[in-house]
């Protein structure tokens, strides 16, 4: 494993064997050895050697190693290989690259992955970062093999053996939008659960209990069955609330066709609820036209609520109350990830959740 950056949780994993250990202080300034790390500590040169080496066999008080770790932390540890390559990376322009799972007519029917896209891209050229886009097809494990970057975002929905392939390759790795729990990869995503919370919240001050949730099936681009973490967070909050019912969800795909399909289907059988939640506003938009065809008044006879605020929500009739998930910024989180790891070497993961907020229009009982 290359050096990584220290963290209050270096000892963790990952027992690291080398002879001599530094630190820089300061661009250009000399490197710190292990004996000037043991005089500002005031321990032996062989603990802090231990320490830092992560032996698992080497018994020290919790506080003395802490202690040792924060000092280092403290003067910006860093490896001698680290700092070579930093100093090396400074002088050339990096290459990211772009795994991506939407094609050009999915973007068109669901904007929400096209956004951060354009993020990431725009992202990039703010950081003089050279970016190659991958669209995944079936020979991804080719184009995969012979993209030659510094890192990899990788933009959807992957496998954890998806993954775990990407990271054996770049060691640099960031995903967006997809549940990952490698210790070495990090992650971007929204609080989509926290999300359903405030929603269930709203409609139950609101004395709405009868809700429903409409909500897409995703597969990982190698087939996998994901379950949705929005799905989970409504079945833990309706059994809380005392009025969970199986037979509310309704399972489709995230197109505004589906929710056309979903909403009809519901409205003849005549088991119309109170409210709705809707994993995304293109099914949503279906919904709503599943109702406006057989005059059902939105909000009066039924609210909806959906996921995603794209800039068609408030051009609906009615406007769209929606989930505001921050896009722009999963990108530049993204990126700016890889950048950081460039400059640190950091090795341990960092999971990153961008908060979400519900933008209240005319789809639902104020």
């Amino acid at each position: 494993m290359k050096g990584m950056f220290l963290s209050p949780f270096f000892f963790i994993k990952n027992v690291v064997k080398c002879n001599y250990i530094g630190i820089i202080v300061g661009e250009g300034e000399k490197m710190a050895t292990i004996k000037e790390i043991a005089q500002l500590t005031g321990v032996s040169i062989t603990t802090v050697s231990r320490v830092l080496n992560q032996d698992r066999n080497f018994v020290v008080s919790d506080e003395t190693r802490l202690k040792i770790i924060q000092t280092a932390e403290r003067l910006n540890y860093i490896t001698p290989a680290n700092r070579n390559l930093k100093l090396k990376n400074n002088k050339s322009r990096r290459k990211i690259g772009l795994v991506y799972w939407y094609t050009t007519n999915e973007e068109i029917n669901d904007p929400y992955y096209l956004s951060i896209r354009l993020a990431i891209e725009n992202q990039c050229k703010r950081n003089n970062i050279n970016l190659e886009v991958i669209h995944m097809t079936k020979d991804q494990d080719a184009n995969i093999e012979n993209l030659k970057a510094d890192g990899v975002i990788a933009l959807g929905k992957y496998s954890q053996n998806f993954i775990n392939r990407l990271y054996a390759k770049f060691n640099n790795v960031v995903i967006v939008d997809c549940p990952c729990k490698h210790y070495f990869v990090d992650t971007v995503t929204s609080d989509l659960a926290g999300a359903m919370e405030e929603i269930l919240d709203y409609y139950f001050c609101k004395d709405i209990k009868r809700v429903g949730f409409i909500c897409g099936v995703e597969h990982t681009f190698d087939g996998e069955e994901l379950l949705d973490i929005r799905l989970v967070a409504y079945k833990k909050e309706m059994y809380l609330g005392g009025a969970f019912n199986q037979n509310d969800i309704y399972l489709g795909k995230f197109t505004a066709d589906s929710g056309y399909e979903i909403m009809s289907e519901i409205i003849n059988k005549d088991e119309l609820l109170d409210g709705y939640i809707v994993a995304s506003d293109s099914m949503a938009i279906g919904c709503l036209k599943a109702l406006n065809e057989n005059n059902i008044r939105v909000p009066d006879v039924v609210s909806i609520i959906s996921y995603n605020n794209t800039s068609l929500a408030q051009f609906t009739i009615p406007s769209l109350t929606s989930v505001n998930i921050n896009t722009k910024l999963m990108g530049e989180s993204a990126v700016d990830l890889l950048v950081e790891r460039f400059a640190t070497g950091r090795q341990v993961a960092k999971k990153v959740t961008i908060p979400t907020n519900i933008v209240f229009r005319d789809s639902c009982v104020k």
